[in-house]
């Protein structure tokens, strides 16, 4: 019998999701999936009384060393970063990205000097902690991209909706166009370019076990997934933190979710998970979620501080959901 648990982490703005595959037959082993590792700004953890905790210190706390496939699902601060803060700890037996396996090698390390907004100093951290996160992953890193099928087990199906080969080819232009440019001025419009963009070019992945299928687009907004794809899920995650354009009706409609998760953080930056987002959701039906602690309109019960959101998948389908808090496991 094997049993899936889908854990989101409490990150602040970010994203952290440990995947667990436990299977009774594998004498204790299990198989552990890490997509995006929040962020590695100390700043982001500090004076915050919602529960957030880096990903690598929750991971230290739960006894988690072993890794066995890490998934970068695009080059940005809050995803990027804490799965580089996790490598160092404990090399990922492979790493799922975009790009070219070998792209890392070509592009040098940049310089934060270059730039002088904060949005910008951590748009270049994220590129520079992408080359060091596949360099320690080595020939463990593995380009993927729509159209891909990989069965992680006999029970877990992973298939890549996004992005398509013009969406990669994009993607290799836009890097391209800021590890070749010819002066500081240029790469920095480059940079602008590829920041800008790089939602949309996320992976977005569809994971289907015991006839539940979890869809996980990485911050696309909902103007950015494939049209004609079947998108139906029992388990969605809101693309770019729930912000407005993460969410429409229309998109909703095509997913038709019984669970909804938004990574919003507790203080709301970016004007994360507004009141009518929120309110959009769950007039959707769906049970709502949140890996943080925003706050809700008034009509919603008020979350209660926590590290990690876990959904609990059985070997017949069934679904539970419940909140790590200090005190325990809170069933909302």
């Amino acid at each position: 019998m094997s049993t899936l648990k889908l854990t989101f982490v409490n990150v602040g703005y970010g994203e952290a999701i440990l995947l667990s595959l436990f299977e009774e037959d594998r004498q204790g082993k299990t198989f552990r999936m890490l997509i995006d590792g929040g962020s590695a700004i100390p700043e982001e953890y500090e004076g915050s009384s919602s529960g957030r905790i880096p990903l690598a210190d929750y991971l230290e706390q739960h006894g988690i060393s072993e890794i066995d496939l890490m998934v970068n699902t695009h080059i940005h601060e809050d995803h990027t970063c804490g799965l580089l803060t996790v490598a160092k700890q404990h090399r990922p037996a492979a790493l799922w990205q975009t790009l070219r396996t070998d792209f890392y090698r070509t592009m040098p390390l940049l310089d934060e000097g270059e730039e002088e907004t904060p949005t910008g100093r951590n748009y270049i951290r994220s590129i520079n902690d992408y080359c060091s996160l596949c360099e320690i992953a080595g020939e463990g890193t593995r380009s993927v991209y729509a159209g891909m099928d990989v069965f992680l087990h006999r029970d877990l199906k992973v298939t890549i909706l996004a992005p398509d080969a013009e969406g990669v080819e994009s993607l290799h232009r836009l890097m391209e166009g800021i590890r070749d440019a010819a002066s500081p001025q240029e790469r920095r419009k480059a940079r602008v370019l590829a920041d800008g963009r790089m939602n949309n070019l996320s992976l977005i992945l569809m994971l289907e076990f015991a006839g539940r299928r979890i869809l996980l687009p990485g911050d696309t907004n909902a103007k950015g997934f494939p049209v004609g794809a079947d998108l139906s899920a029992d388990i969605f995650k809101i693309g770019h933190h729930g912000q407005r354009d993460g969410v429409s009706t229309e998109l909703l409609e095509r997913i038709k979710p019984g669970f909804i998760v938004c990574c919003a953080s507790s203080d709301r930056k970016y004007n994360s998970a507004p009141p009518e987002a929120v309110r959009m959701m769950a007039k959707s039906g769906a049970q709502l979620y949140f890996s943080d602690c925003p706050p809700l309109p008034e009509e919603f019960t008020p979350l209660v501080p926590h590290q990690a959101l876990t959904f609990t998948i059985t070997q017949d389908g069934r679904i539970t959901a419940e909140y790590e808090t200090k005190r325990g496991k809170l069933s909302p």
